[in-house]
């Protein structure tokens, strides 16, 4: 009786699932592109919705509502000694009317989500039409990191609960003894299904039987062929988009009563599984798919209240991990199955070059970080660590998408896996520090010993991970890494049976000590987490990792990597075991992200599920991706500039209106832009080829062709 109630009671949430799935099932027949922004566009709308009704803006003045926020942000905002110049004048509130009818509130609401819809097409995919597949997946990344701030900066960070188009909230009447069951059920459930059934049939029908939609079947089968019968596929991808983007915003709006407008940005987790039910083509395998997933999910959740459901499974962690399962199957059975779009060319790969002197730019850096380390006190010097931790967690990323090609978005949720681990083996039952609010109890192993623990959990993970990438790659193993990211932070990170009381909380870290040193960053005179010790322990253990990647990259290994990122099946007939070498490439990046959990486990008191959220790790990607996905000087520079990174608070230090939305704002925008302009070589290569053209001028030689000879000399290298 239970599981039967859930799968009813599921259909709220696979309601809202189904309707994003057929709008990402739209875009990817429009313009071949998974879009993981899809959820951030329904959470934008559902914040435009709110604030037309009756819900006050970031400032918290006035209650009437009636305006809107356009999806951007001032470009020059009134910060330092910009604010006596008085020239932010971009329009971002547009006041329309107080307290406007629910449907004209719909309609502007809807207006906006074609509006962003129109955006990501001119200003983000068309220009990406032809590039890499990293390069498509690092766009819809970027719009999700930048949509996500936008909301932040233009409505605010406080939690706010509406309505939604109906008026369906905790006060309402539910269905009382449903279908003789003696539950009662929600009464907005059956309308969200039914309403998700009625919208899906009419996308279908759209699909179905009119002439637009006959063409953009015919661009999604084959492109050139549609081009040369008379049909734009570009025009078709933006009318796609804007569909697709409608149909977010509407889910958005109809499922707000249930949860928050910023709730909705990972529900993309979830329509990914619904569309990839309905391989990708099939609105009515979304629909169906979506609805399925909910009804899933809510009897998985319903199952946990019987007595013989092990404690070590929480709800959340059920919940969480029923997209991943859906997710994982249809991958890995019908992975081959899905389509495949026919363009009309694709860009080439980043290029990886070898560093010539390893030691000497390693030493160089590390020279550096000393000098910092004995000029910087108390904050800075903690900025300096944070800085040094990013490098470390980026340089997994190198190694994974920029040596190998494989589309992890997991590794920073890996760093917290081995923090939460070191933290369990290392805790004994004993208070730490008088501030600690739990005591974590554990074996208290040495805290060598328990950091490796943490980094071996770190890489088990990873290589289970990375066991469907044996089967699909690509923008498909994105799918599977990102709907892994929230299900292990339920099922493991926030576990209390497995990570410790403290697991939903603050969970206290140990105070380190190897070889007798004490190697935390907390100095317990000052209180401040800038001891000198733990910064030459994490200038030490990044230099190392730093020489083993530029090493790794000089090596067979590294060859062998860069010519299955190139062609899998041309590294196979040359003798490169695929299997083994991928295994290898996410045990080696798993390795990495572990070492970066033991220095936040250091480096920080306490640690929470939060700082490794997924939106903290995409922005490790997108910085990584600006700085340069394929070299150590590309996650130096992107470690710099990630959020709490030298660059970001030297700019907070100027301008005091500098905050994380805007610095994840800036992220996505720069990151969207570097995957347009530069094909993801990032800015390390743009200036390191700006060196050798100032050199070159200089010898009087040709710049175009050194570069041509040695984009020549990666590709035969790879080879």
């Amino acid at each position: 009786m239970e599981l039967l109630f859930g799968l009813f009671a599921g259909l709220a949430s696979g309601s809202v699932f189904a309707l994003l799935g057929a709008g990402l099932v739209i875009a990817y027949r429009g313009s071949g592109v998974i879009n993981f922004a899809h959820g951030s566009v329904a959470a934008y709308a559902a914040f435009t919705w709110d604030e037309l009704r009756d819900m006050p803006g970031p400032t918290g003045i006035g209650n009437e509502g009636g305006s809107i926020y356009l999806p951007w942000f001032d470009p020059i905002p009134e910060w330092g000694f910009l604010k006596a110049l008085h020239i932010n004048n971009l329009p971002v509130e547009i006041h329309i009317m107080t307290d406007p009818p629910a449907w004209l509130a719909m309609i502007i609401t809807l207006m906006m989500s074609a509006f962003i819809g129109l955006l990501m097409h001119f200003l983000v995919f068309r220009p990406l039409r032809n590039s890499p597949m990293l390069a498509k997946v690092v766009g819809s990344v970027g719009i999700m990191l930048y949509l996500q701030a936008v909301a932040l900066l233009n409505f605010g960070n406080s939690n706010r609960a509406d309505d939604g188009f109906w008026v369906f909230n905790s006060t309402s009447e539910p269905i009382t003894n449903f279908i003789g069951m003696d539950k009662n059920l929600p009464r907005s459930t059956p309308y969200l299904a039914v309403a998700a059934l009625i919208i899906g049939f009419g996308a279908w029908a759209l699909y179905r039987y009119t002439r637009f939609g006959l063409a953009t079947r015919a661009a999604d089968e084959n492109e050139k062929g549609a081009t040369l019968l008379g049909y734009s596929p570009q025009f078709l991808a933006g009318l796609n988009w804007v569909i697709s983007s409608v149909l977010a915003g509407l889910a958005g709006v109809i499922f707000l009563h249930k949860t928050m407008p910023n709730q909705l940005n990972l529900y993309v987790v979830s329509a990914l599984a619904a569309a990839l039910v309905g391989s990708l083509t099939s609105i009515p395998g979304a629909i169906a798919g979506g609805l399925g997933l909910g009804a899933f999910a809510s009897m998985g959740v319903s199952a946990t209240s019987y007595e013989w459901w092990p404690d070590w499974l929480p709800v959340d962690g059920v919940r969480a991990f029923a997209p991943v399962l859906v997710v994982i199957l249809v991958l890995y059975f019908r992975g081959h199955k899905l389509p495949i779009r026919g363009t009309v060319g694709l860009g080439r790969q980043p290029r990886a070059p070898a560093t010539k002197h390893p030691v000497v730019g390693v030493g160089v850096g590390v020279v550096i970080a000393l000098v910092m380390s004995n000029i910087f006190i108390s904050k800075w010097e903690s900025t300096l660590t944070m800085t040094l931790v990013a490098i470390l967690a980026m340089l997994s990323l190198v190694v994974l998408l920029g040596f190998l090609g494989q589309i992890s978005l997991v590794q920073w949720t890996l760093a917290g896996i081995s923090s939460f681990v070191l933290i369990r083996l290392a805790s004994d039952g004993v208070k730490v520090r008088p501030m600690d609010f739990f005591v974590v109890t554990g074996p208290g192993w040495p805290d060598p010993l328990a950091a490796l623990g943490g980094v071996v959990a770190a890489v088990l993970l990873g290589l289970l991970i990375g066991i469907p990438a044996l089967r699909i790659r690509g923008v498909q193993l994105a799918v599977v890494t990102l709907a892994s990211i929230v299900a292990i932070e339920d099922l493991l990170m926030r576990n209390r049976p497995v990570m410790g009381t403290a697991a939903h909380t603050m969970n206290p870290t140990p105070k380190p000590e190897w070889f007798g040193q004490y190697v935390g960053a907390l100095d317990e005179n000052s209180n401040q987490t800038d001891y000198w010790k733990f910064t030459l322990f994490a200038i030490i253990v990044t230099a190392l990792a730093g020489l083993f990647v530029v090493n790794l990259r000089r090596g067979v290994t590294g060859r062998r990597f860069l010519a299955i990122r190139s062609n899998e099946r041309a590294a196979a007939a040359a003798g490169v075991n695929v299997a083994r070498t991928k295994m290898l490439g996410f045990g080696v990046s798993s390795f990495l992200a572990g070492l970066a959990g033991v220095l936040i486990a250091y480096k920080m008191p306490m640690v929470t599920s939060e700082f490794f959220s997924p939106f903290v790790g995409l922005a490790m990607i997108a910085f990584v991706y600006l700085g340069g996905i394929t070299t150590v000087w590309g996650a130096v520079l992107g470690g710099m500039l990630v959020g709490g990174g030298l660059l970001s608070e030297f700019g907070s230090l100027h301008f005091e209106g500098i905050t994380q939305a805007y610095i994840n704002a800036v992220g996505g925008i720069g990151l969207i832009v570097n995957a347009i302009l530069t094909s993801g070589e990032g800015i390390s290569l743009l200036v390191t080829n700006q060196a050798k053209a100032l050199v070159a001028s200089m010898r009087g030689t040709d710049t175009q062709e050194n570069h041509a000879d040695e984009i020549v000399s990666t590709e035969k290298e790879s080879v």
